[in-house]
C-alpha cells in the first residue's frame, strides 16, 4: 500500500495531473487490496484509509524533536493539509512543531523541487538554513 502510495505521487507529479494525497492514499489502498486478491465494503474501506490519520510515531520521535527543541521544527508532507492536521495532532507531535506544512499548494509531491517551495515562504529560510530528515528509505 505505501509502495504504491508513493509511486503514485512520483507518477501523478510528472505527468501533471495532481492530485491530493488522500485521493493518492485512496486509490493505493484500492489498488493494494485488488492486488492481492481481497475486497473490502465500503465502511471498512472507510476505516481502513482513515488509519493514516492515525499513525503511531516512530518510539524515538518526541525525545528525537524534544532534543532538537532548540532548532525551529516543522513537518514537510505530502499529506494534504486535512491529513496533515489529523496526524499531527492525533500522534501528539503538533506540540512540539512550529508549523505543519502540506505540498498541496504546490500540486507536486516531493521530491519535485516545487514541494519544498512552502517551507522557505512558510518559514522565511533560505535553502540553505534547512536541514531534512526522512524517515523513507531513500
Amino acid at each position: 500500500w505505501r509502495q504504491q502510495q508513493l509511486e503514485y505521487t512520483w507518477l501523478r507529479t510528472m505527468m501533471g495531473d495532481y492530485q491530493d494525497f488522500w485521493t493518492c492514499t485512496r486509490d493505493a489502498l484500492s489498488y493494494t487490496l485488488k492486488t492481492i486478491g481481497l475486497t473490502a465494503d465500503q465502511k471498512h474501506f472507510d476505516e481502513i484509509a482513515e488509519a493514516y490519520n492515525n499513525l503511531k510515531p516512530y518510539p524515538d520521535a518526541k525525545d528525537a524533536l524534544m532534543a532538537l527543541k532548540a532548532y525551529r521544527l516543522a513537518i514537510l508532507s505530502n499529506g494534504s493539509p486535512g491529513m496533515l492536521e489529523a496526524l499531527t495532532r492525533n500522534s501528539g507531535l503538533d506540540k512540539h512543531l512550529e508549523a505543519w506544512i502540506s505540498v498541496d499548494p504546490m500540486k507536486a509531491f516531493k521530491p519535485d523541487l516545487r514541494a519544498y517551495e512552502p517551507v522557505h515562504a512558510q518559514m522565511e529560510l533560505a535553502p540553505d538554513e534547512v536541514l531534512f530528515v526522512s524517515s523513507n528509505p531513500c
